[in-house]
């Protein structure tokens, strides 16, 4: 009888030596783009031309935060902007958090090419890479996404 429970504890122990403790205690956020906002007004020099909205999706059940975010758009192809920033955002215990950047445009995307993608449909691709603090230290998540997206004449909210 010693022997046996031996072996199955040699066993056991060998099993979950194997498997890292981080699978059961924290599962990478998933990361979707919850909306783009083209700021086609001249009149507000200040604001930022080119809002994306994240919602980012935390399953675990402690809160996450990022320590950097980067990303890219692209709309019918043509490079839009992008951004890499240094920041702690909050991401909520058990839930979906809304996260707003605003991004530098690129060369190609003047306040009037923008007006181009002001009405109508168009073919978004966003792709990024958030760096999360953890238990387990800092991971980084990669997400990507792309479809077709209605912009509209309004400025006033994301679409």
């Amino acid at each position: 009888m010693a022997v046996i429970g031996w072996r199955r504890a040699a066993w056991l122990c060998w099993v979950t030596a194997c498997t890292p403790v981080g699978l059961w205690l924290y599962e990478d956020p998933v990361i979707t783009v919850a909306g783009i906002r083209l700021n086609l007004e001249t009149s507000r020099p200040t604001g930022a031309p080119v809002i994306i909205a994240l919602a980012v999706r935390n399953s675990n059940d402690y809160p996450l935060s990022t320590q950097q975010v980067e990303l890219s758009l692209r709309l019918d192809g043509v490079p839009i902007g992008s951004l890499k920033r240094d920041s702690t955002v909050q991401v909520a215990t058990d839930t979906v958090s809304m996260v707003a950047l605003a991004l530098a445009l690129d060369g190609h995307a003047t306040p009037e090419h923008l007006r181009v993608f002001g009405s109508g449909t168009h073919n978004f691709a966003v792709r990024g890479r958030a760096t999360f603090r953890t238990p387990i230290g800092t991971r980084k998540v990669r997400f990507a996404q792309e479809g077709d997206m209605v912009f509209e004449r309004s400025a006033g909210s994301l679409r």
